[in-house]
């Protein structure tokens, strides 16, 4: 888009709609976009404050994207839901790559990324124990459209970095398996994102 027809776009937003104008301001502002590291190795502990659970972590994280270590840029919160209904902050690491600058947000395997529940709830769906589930009917019918959508990618991931770096997974690969694969390799994926054939 030029700039000329930008300015008069904004201009048009501005009068008419000033929200919108604000939308298309905020296209111009480079945004900082977060990628994941998984780590399977870590304990979480309670903060002195109360009320967050820390993720320490025992690995040391690499770039999915070039390879170099990672160093500490920060913290942030995040939400989860465990089996058992209790919702819980968790506060993860914000890694920063020196070589390639991109910021990496360090998972624990119980969080799935951008999902409420943990890890063992959605294995739980999975695997058709409703017993230890904490939600809806029509959730369960969301992770389970939602796998049925992503996980085939998912074992592919996993498929192709077991044979390019050789390395052995299980035969019938467990869920954390597979979304650790797709994170720490950068393909992360979302379901909107693959294109499917309806028939």
């Amino acid at each position: 888009m030029s700039r000329n027809c930008r300015d008069s776009l904004t201009q048009s937003c501005r009068i008419r709609c000033p929200l919108r104008a604000l939308a298309v301001l905020w296209y111009d502002i480079p945004q900082v976009t977060f990628e994941m590291v998984n780590t399977s190795k870590y304990r979480l502990e309670k903060s002195a404050t109360g009320g967050f659970l820390l993720v320490c972590s025992f690995e040391t994280a690499c770039c999915p994207v070039c390879g170099e270590p990672l160093v500490l840029r920060g913290h942030c919160s995040r939400g989860v839901i465990f089996p058992d209904g209790s919702k819980v902050m968790l506060i993860i690491r914000r890694l920063r790559c020196p070589a390639c600058g991109r910021m990496h947000n360090e998972l624990p395997d119980c969080l799935v990324p951008y999902k409420r529940f943990c890890a063992e709830v959605f294995e739980n769906i999975l695997n058709g124990v409703r017993e230890a589930v904490p939600c809806e009917e029509r959730t369960i019918r969301r992770i389970l459209d939602w796998w049925r959508v992503v996980g085939g990618y998912f074992l592919h991931v996993l498929m192709n970095l077991a044979k390019k770096l050789k390395f052995s997974h299980s035969p019938v690969p467990a869920f954390k398996e597979m979304v650790r694969a797709a994170e720490n390799s950068n393909n992360w994926i979302f379901a909107h994102q693959i294109c499917t054939r309806s028939v």
